[in-house]
Order: structure tokens, then C-alpha cells, then sequence
């Protein structure tokens, strides 16, 4: 009999000291409140809950149940970016018996995954990754990316910014990118991240975007191909000489030369050669020197028996030539 007695008072003594239902809420998405109270398991009653931000309370709307028992509260509320900032009130009650509890719910703000994922080559060969997500100016991103099914490579996108670049990627390699966001600094930052996003993946084996492929060498393409094209064109032009003529300084010409050229006449080059025959080789006497012009319309010959001649023969020369102008 007495053990009897006291296995009853330990069991109305456990039932006592149970503790009550613990209530965890979250913002969702900046849209709704998701409270629930199952962390010891599920409640033995179905609760009654209510809830408020300073005086608005309300009734739940939409229970979320477990095996025919109340267990979490999906409570819908306006402009949550700035009314998490304020207490929020949660009651539980069932009967005679409440339970009430305060919440902060400034950094337990939980993001869907960012949506709209898509990945494109841009016009500056660079390849572009773009997706939408709530509350644009409040959100920070974190992208990871992997090249061929290798290892994650994550960094940081700044808050505002909806988008991420990889720099001349290679058409030959698979590209594969996912996102995932939180309310960031400027806005009250958030414990949690949201999950990641559906991955968009650009490269061989493309089958997420079709947009635009153009390979990361076609600019090398362009120009290894007008490289080649002014080769050939260099090699099948003629091969012209360059000819230079050579422009007497007119400055160095005494006065009275130039004072007895005709500017008027066509230039004609004069030579001047000398032919020497082999008996009289070794004086320099017996040689005889002409004056040649290389100009058909005024090419004379003169013959001139020693130097000291010379200027006879060249007078004779100006001579014919006005004869020749005159005629």
C-alpha cells in the first residue's frame, strides 16, 4: 500500500512540474510571423494563441497542426521591415491556464531563397549572373560558384546589388552558380541566411540558358584573322623599289652660274669621259675627253684634246643648244 501511494504522487508530481510550451517566432520573408510551440514534442492540448505589436493584437489565423494538435501560428503582418523593430507579445492559453512570453524579432528575420536565377554573356564578353529578391535596398547576397563540378568558390555581394560577373569565362568549361540572401547591416542584420537558391548553370552541357554563347577567344579570332589577311596582301603586291632622286642644293651655285642658266630650257645631264689609247697610257697629254649629253633631243658629242679645252667645248654646246631652241 504505501508504494503504491508513492508511485501515485510521482506521477501527479511529474505531470505538475511539466514546463510549460516554449514559443519561438520568426519573421518570414518580411511578410508573415511563424511562431510555434513544439520543442518539447507535440502539446498534449490543442492552444489557443494570440498575438501583438504594442496594442493590435489578433487571434491566429492559420494553424500549422501535428497529429490533431496545434503546434505553430503562421501570423500575417504589414510593413514587418520596420515593425520588427518594436516588442512583439505571444500568448498561449488553454482553459485557465497562459502562457505569455516578449520576443525580439529584430534579427530573426528569415528570407525565402532568391528566385529568378539567370545567367547570360554579356557584350563584354564577361558572364553575367541576375535573380530577384524581396526588400532590394535591405538585402545582402552571398554567391558560390564552381567551374567543372569543382570545388565552391564563395563571395560577398553588397547589399542592393542583385547580380554577380565571372570575367571571360571559357566556353569549354560548365559554369554553375547559386545565390542566397539576409536582411544586411544598414536594415538590422539577421542571424540567418536564407537557402540557397536553384543553381543556374552556363558552359558545355548549357541546358539552364540559351540565350547567347559567343567564346571568350572570338576577339583573339578577329584579330589573328586580319593579321593573316595583311600577310597575304603584302605578299602578292609587286615588289617595287623605292627610287630616290636626289635634289641639287641650288645654294651652292655661284651667282654668275646661276645667272646663265635658262630656266626655261629642259635640263639636260652632261657626262664627261676620256678615253685613253694603250701607246700613250703614260702621258696624260695624249688623252682626249668628250662631253656627253644623256637627252635624246640635245645628246652631243665633243671631242676635246686636253682640259684646258674644256670651257670651249662647253660653249659650243650652249650653242647648238639655242640653235636647237630656236629652230
Amino acid at each position: 500500500m504505501p508504494t503504491r501511494l508513492l508511485l501515485l504522487l510521482f506521477l501527479v508530481g511529474h505531470v505538475f512540474s511539466k514546463e510549460p510550451p516554449d514559443v519561438d517566432c520568426w519573421v518570414i520573408h518580411l511578410k508573415h510571423i511563424n511562431c510555434s510551440w513544439n520543442k518539447q514534442g507535440t502539446p498534449d492540448v490543442n492552444y489557443t494563441f494570440y498575438s501583438w505589436f504594442q496594442s493590435d493584437g489578433k487571434n491566429c489565423t492559420t494553424y500549422v497542426s501535428e497529429n490533431s494538435k496545434n503546434t505553430g501560428c503562421i501570423q500575417p503582418y504589414d510593413e514587418l521591415i520596420t515593425r520588427r523593430f518594436h516588442t512583439f507579445q505571444t500568448r498561449l492559453s488553454h482553459g485557465n491556464t497562459t502562457f505569455e512570453k516578449t520576443h525580439q524579432l529584430k534579427q530573426k528575420v528569415l528570407l525565402d531563397a532568391p528566385i529568378n536565377l539567370t545567367v547570360k554573356n554579356g557584350s563584354d564578353y564577361n558572364l553575367w549572373f541576375y535573380w530577384n529578391q524581396t526588400a532590394v535596398h535591405c538585402v545582402e547576397s552571398e554567391v558560390r560558384f564552381r567551374v567543372n563540378d569543382k570545388n565552391w568558390e564563395t563571395s560577398l555581394v553588397s547589399i542592393g546589388t542583385q547580380k554577380y560577373c565571372i570575367n571571360l569565362p571559357s566556353s569549354s568549361s560548365r559554369y554553375e552558380l547559386q545565390v542566397k540572401s539576409r536582411v544586411g547591416k544598414n536594415c538590422g542584420e539577421s542571424f540567418n541566411w536564407s537557402s540557397w537558391s536553384e543553381p543556374a548553370v552556363w558552359g558545355s552541357n548549357n541546358i539552364t540558358d540559351t540565350n547567347v554563347s559567343v567564346s571568350a577567344w572570338t576577339p583573339l579570332l578577329y584579330v589573328v584573322a586580319a593579321v593573316i589577311l595583311i600577310l597575304f596582301i603584302m605578299m602578292f603586291l609587286p615588289n617595287e623599289r623605292l627610287r630616290i632622286i636626289p635634289i641639287p642644293d641650288w645654294r651652292q651655285f655661284s651667282k654668275g652660274m646661276k645667272g646663265n642658266l635658262s630656266y626655261n630650257e629642259q635640263a639636260c645631264p652632261v657626262q664627261e669621259y676620256c678615253n685613253v689609247s694603250e701607246s700613250d697610257s703614260d702621258s696624260s697629254d695624249g688623252s682626249t675627253c668628250s662631253v656627253t649629253t644623256d637627252q635624246t633631243d640635245c645628246s652631243v658629242s665633243i671631242a676635246v684634246t686636253n682640259a684646258d679645252d674644256l670651257s670651249t667645248a662647253a660653249g659650243l654646246l650652249s650653242s647648238q643648244e639655242e640653235e636647237q631652241v630656236s629652230e
